[in-house]
């Protein structure tokens, strides 16, 4: 066993001149971070498939534009304390976590009052589900949200084992829960219950957990917080700009159409976390190099990104057919709508790529300039392409803003490494 996990160290290390990179803790980290994804994306596609054919397409629908509803109000919460918690702690500030967890828990009662103003308005027009819902929502979600800091704080001790063991295990607490609200009937409130309830026990499980594990000492971080809320500002948009899309189609063309368009989205939107997660454990690398190294391979990893998405791509367009028409046979008008939207996963390494070295460099003024352009032409070609086009004119805006979005982040990481030349 010795010898092979020598001999496997070595092939690794013989590598890393064609790959310019450190391929034994690319390897380690890969192997938890992709066995975690993996767990977690079969429980969620079992979930999926429960959802597409035990329920309704117009309860789904509605389901969805709830979770979209409750998304877009996460713009009340510090969005970028997670990015800023990997850096701290992988810099040594292992106390940043329940400072940045407290301060959160303060912050994010500006949600739980949106939550509440949102809630009351649906109730008092009659609108007892969504009312109902939101408000649950709104007693989880804040707590949820500063608690999930574990995980970021996992990411900067590099521990990758232990965040994609509790990654798994959350996923699979939640799946169960919502298991039990549809076999329950599969009513709209339950199912928000249950998804409210769970995500946030898993949460504070695993928060717990980690404290006990690591013991994170309780200190001042003024810094982190600071630089928490300058990466919050620079995706502000990010929650609405996530959710507009659902919100649009479910509003101009109906739930129904809200459950196709989720379930074409379905798989693309777990493949894409997984292939960026090939590239997600370089943060706290990239946090310890200058510009000057990061640009020797600036090119490589983007070829090298795009290549590796173009093989994915492939591999789906292939199999998408195969997928729908054994598992979602409810659904197969969204085939077509899945396959063009696979054609993100070429540029979804290279975004995520650069967005690693703009976080990791501090870049905040280039960074927000660069998110607020994507953000603003992703929200007017989801109001034009969606309105007009419904599920095809959203497809397509997907796709194209991650071409774009790719160009404009690589023409604002340029941008810095010239000036710094």
């Amino acid at each position: 066993m010795q010898n092979l996990r020598n001999k496997t160290h070595q092939f690794l290390r013989g590598t890393e001149r064609f790959f310019k990179a450190d391929m034994v803790y690319l390897a380690k980290g890969n192997f938890w971070q992709i066995s975690g994804q993996a767990i977690s994306n079969i429980l969620s596609l079992g979930l999926i498939i429960l959802f597409a054919n035990l329920l309704p397409k117009e309860t789904y629908g509605l389901y969805k534009y709830i979770l979209s509803l409750a998304g877009a109000l996460n713009i009340f919460t510090l969005t970028g304390m997670n990015q800023a918690i990997v850096q701290a702690v992988a810099a040594g500030n292992d106390g940043a976590l329940r400072t940045s967890v407290k301060y959160q828990m303060k912050w994010n009662v500006m949600q739980f009052i949106a939550f509440l103003i949102l809630g009351t308005y649906y109730l008092l027009n009659d609108n007892q589900y969504l009312g109902i819902s939101l408000l649950v929502m709104g007693i989880f979600s804040p707590l949820t949200f500063a608690l999930n800091t574990y995980g970021a704080y996992l990411e900067g001790k590099k521990s990758f084992r232990y965040n994609s063991i509790f990654s798994a295990g959350s996923t699979f607490i939640y799946v169960a829960g919502m298991v039990v609200a549809i076999m329950s009937g599969g009513k709209i409130i339950w199912l928000v219950v249950a998804y409210s309830f769970t995500t946030f026990v898993s949460t504070a499980i695993f928060y717990i957990i980690t404290l006990r594990i690591f013991h994170p000492p309780d200190t001042p971080s003024s810094d982190v917080l600071k630089y928490g809320r300058e990466l919050t500002f620079i995706g502000f948009l990010a929650p609405i700009v996530s959710q507009i899309d659902k919100i649009i189609l479910s509003h101009f063309w109906g739930a129904t159409q809200l459950a196709v368009y989720s379930l074409a989205t379905a798989i693309p939107d777990r493949v894409v976390p997984l292939i960026k997660s090939l590239i997600g454990i370089g943060l706290p690398k990239f946090s310890t190099k200058t510009p000057e190294e990061l640009n020797k391979v600036f090119y490589t990893r983007i070829f090298q990104g795009m290549a590796v998405g173009a093989v994915c791509f492939v591999g789906y367009f292939v199999l998408s057919p195969y997928l729908f028409k054994y598992l979602l046979p409810k659904y197969l008008e969204g085939v077509l709508y899945s396959q063009l939207l696979a054609v993100s996963f070429i540029f979804a390494l290279p975004n995520r790529y650069i967005g690693l070295l703009l976080t990791s460099q501090k870049l905040s003024r280039l960074s927000f300039i660069s998110n607020f352009i994507q953000s603003i032409i992703r929200v007017l070609l989801y109001v034009v392409l969606g309105i007009f086009g419904g599920i095809l004119g959203l497809i397509s805006t997907h796709v194209l803003m991650s071409f774009i979005g790719m160009l404009i982040n690589m023409a604002t990481w340029r941008l810095h490494s010239r000036s710094n030349m």
